[in-house]
Parts: structure tokens; sequence; C-alpha cells
């Protein structure tokens, strides 16, 4: 048997940061977790309903104790943004500032977000969870105003649901509890948590919700073929282009593609990177190895959300790449020309980099992402290797600094120009060389770490 929820979204938009995320990333938990619905039916009991004996609650919880699957309307991400006083402000005075981002997703005020649970319910624990979800004010923050109600029919799961046993190619982590579902776990605070020195709540798993995508209505040119995931070329040049320095050719290819293409288009362009797993596109310079005085021969775009078949007649057009800027040149980006070589998915355009393979080693620096802690550095890059990771659902990994004596930057990466065209040295990464071992073989591309997008932390799969 099976319980199904649906809950509306009147004002159209929804508001949830996930658990190990910071609201400045921009990101928003979708679909809503599983400790995230039930947490709320306990928020409900004790705002709404405190008259409900806590032993009614407690066995209603247990039953929903199963992991749910979801059917999720179509969704647009946005933002606000807000400058708000930081400890240093004074009234009427400028400046003292910190930028706040608001992160959202425009959700379709007349379409339900279906949640279903394989549950049998008794008809009085079907009449009380009736009654509970109705009195839920509202799912995520509390800007996120819901209607929700059970269902009296159960619509049959199909791939396009979220579901945590699936197959697809859409998918998500969301945070579940682990076990029987006890009341006091779903009340721990996330001060109690941290105080804990925990990165979860006690008693919880990450679970990988996976699906296939809905099938759009095709529309000529704007369809996308799957069937494309990656375009490479070959470049040649009169000067050879230095790895160091490929991710200059990165953003000129980029700024190319601006001009040709919908830039506001996230699938290609990208908006979220962590919350959308990076399926948005990868300008990806190929080095022909790590070692000193390697040169950049091939050029890679990946975009594992696919091309739209538009977008593959216009890229394909682009045969010139320069860092001429009038009578300016930005060194170290000569004049490169980019000869088509293939289409096709990444595997069949550049299977160097797909595995798959338990070991994993650097091909061009990883930039780590977050600030280090009171760790030892091999233990900050442990845990920013597996949070990277973690966002593209992949277990975690054994770490390894390829020149352990060095420090963060290794003399490897200081070699390399660790900032965008615009950026100035000030904005430089630090980075290092890394080798991962996993205990069972992991496909690849594996591309992780700041300026992942555009060819840092470029793993190649074996020891080489």
């Amino acid at each position: 048997m099976t319980i199904t929820l649906a809950v509306r979204f009147p004002l159209g938009r929804y508001h949830a940061t996930a658990w190990d995320r910071s609201v400045n990333e921009g990101t928003v938990e979708w679909p809503p977790s599983p400790w995230r619905l039930l947490r709320a039916l306990v928020a409900t009991w004790y705002t709404r309903w405190p008259d409900l004996p806590a032993p009614t609650l407690d066995a209603l919880l247990h039953t929903l104790g199963d992991l749910p699957a979801y059917q999720t309307p179509s969704t647009s991400p946005g933002h606000s943004r807000h400058y708000l006083p930081d400890t240093d402000h004074t009234t009427g005075a400028t400046g003292s500032t910190d930028l706040t981002l608001d992160p959202y997703l425009s959700v379709p005020r007349d379409q339900d977000l279906l949640i279903q649970w394989p549950a049998t319910l008794t008809d009085e624990q079907r009449n009380i969870l009736a009654k509970l979800v109705e009195l839920i004010p509202y799912l995520g923050r509390a800007d996120s105003v819901c209607e929700a109600r059970l269902l009296d029919t159960n619509p049959e799961p199909d791939d396009t649901w979220w579901r945590p046993t699936a197959a697809g190619t859409d998918t998500v982590r969301l945070l579940a509890p682990a076990g029987p579902i006890r009341r006091a776990i779903l009340e721990t605070t996330t001060l109690e948590v941290r105080k804990g020195r925990r990165t979860l709540p006690p008693d919880t798993r990450w679970v990988r919700y996976t699906r296939q995508p809905a099938k759009p209505a095709l529309t000529s040119s704007r369809d996308v073929d799957s069937a494309v995931t990656a375009i490479r070329f070959a470049l040649t040049s009169r000067a050879p282009l230095k790895a160091t320095h490929a991710v200059l050719l990165a953003d000129e290819i980029h700024r190319l593609a601006a001009t040709k293409l919908d830039s506001n288009r996230p699938g290609l362009f990208g908006q979220r990177g962590a919350a959308t797993n990076h399926q948005h596109a990868h300008w990806i310079p190929i080095p022909t190895g790590a070692q000193p005085g390697a040169t950049v021969t091939s050029f890679l775009l990946w975009v594992p959300g696919g091309l739209m078949l538009d977008e593959i007649s216009h890229l394909i057009g682009i045969r010139n790449a320069s860092g001429r800027r009038g009578d300016y040149h930005v060194k170290g980006l000569p004049d490169v020309k980019l000869m088509l070589q293939a289409t096709g998915t990444i595997q069949q355009v550049a299977p160097e980099l797909c595995g798959p393979a338990r070991r994993w080693r650097s091909l061009t620096p990883y930039l780590p992402v977050r600030y280090p802690k009171r760790q030892t550095l091999d233990q900050y890059i442990t845990a920013d290797i597996r949070t990277e990771l973690g966002y593209r659902n992949l277990p975690p990994a054994t770490v390894t600094r390829l020149n352990p004596e060095e420090g963060l930057s290794d003399r490897w990466a200081l070699t390399y120009r660790r900032y965008r065209q615009p950026e100035k040295l000030t904005n430089a990464r630090r980075g290092l060389g890394l080798r991962l071992e996993f205990d069972h073989a992991q496909p690849g591309p594996l591309l992780l770490g700041q300026l992942s997008h555009f060819g840092y932390g470029i793993f190649l799969p074996g020891n080489g």
C-alpha cells in the first residue's frame, strides 16, 4: 500500500537550503528531503495540534519511516540579493555590509508536488495524517507558504519520479533518517549538531535519488540532442599554448560561445554548479600531460545535461580564439585555430577521461573550494574532496598529496595561472596535485574543485 501527499505553493516560490549548503551558495533543496518532511510534521504538531497524543504521532512517524518517492513540477531557479550590515557597520554610514543571497525556485502555482510513501495506514492514522498535513503552514523556509492534502488515489510512479533505487540520468542527494524513526532525533537543532562536532544530525544518512527527465515537447532546433553531450576540437597555433595558461583559452571560448548563444540558459552557462550536480558546461583544455612544459593540443566542451541542436551548430562554428584585444595581447594566449574532431557522448569523444577506475591522478592542479579550519593539511584536503565528490553523487576516496613534503600551494601548482582572464593575480587560488583511490571503480570524467568548469581539477584514471 502507498500514501500520497500533494503540496502546492500558492505564492509560486519555494525556499529551502540543504543541510550541508550555505545560503550564499545559491542552492535550493529540491525535492524536499525526507528529513525535512518528517520534521515539518513534528513542528506542525508542536505549533498547530499540541493536543494530539505524542505516542499517536510517534506511531505515525514510524509508519512513514521508509523512503518516499517524488513527482516534481517544472521549476526555474532565481535569487535576490541583500546587503546586510555587518558587525562594523554604524547607522548612517556607508559600507561595512555583507552580500547575502536569497535563492529560491519558481514553482507553478497550479501544479502539485507529489510525495508518496510505501506505507499502510489504519483509518485512524490516515485521518490524523490528513489533518496534520493540512495544518502545515509552509515547507522549507517561512517564505514557502504551502497547501498540503492527502490524495484519495495513489498514482503509479514511473521513471520520471525521483526514487532512491531507480536508474536515471538526473541525480540529487537528500538527507533522510536512518533506521527506526525517533522523534527526539527529528527535534535535534542545528546548534546541537554543531556542538556535538558532527557534520550531520545523528541517525541520518545521505540518499541518492534518481529519475529520468520528462521528455519535453519537441520544437525543432531547440530540442536537446541527448546523443551529443561533448564536442572536441584539435588545436593548432604558431606558438604553443602552455598547459600552465590553458585557463585563458577556456575563458576565451566561453566568451565566444556566450556571444553566439543564450547566455542565460543554466544548462549551458551555469548558475548554480553544486545545486545542479555540475550538469552545465565544462570548458576543458586538455594538456599533453602534467609534466613541466606540457602544452594544450585539444579542447573539450562537455555538457552533461545535453546540448541543443542549434547550440551544436553554433559551437562547432567557433574556429579561432585569440588573446588580442585591440592593441593589447593577453600574455600566454596565442592565436589558436580550432578544428572539429568529434561530437557525441563524453565516452566517445574523450575516453581517456572516463575510466572507470579505482585510482585517479591529477592532470591539472586541484584548487580547494573551502577555507581550512583547525585541521591538518591532509584532513582539510580530504574533507574538501569528500564534499566535492558528494556534490557529484560519488563516494568518498582516500586522498594522497603527490608532493607531501610541500604545502598549499605546491611548486607544481604555482607554475599555473590559477585565476581567470578578467581577474588579477591577487585572485589566484591555492592548488596542489593529488591522487584519489576509491573502494570500487568509479566512472569519469572526474573534474573537481574551483575552476573545474575551466580546466582545473582534471583527474586521469590510473596511476599515470
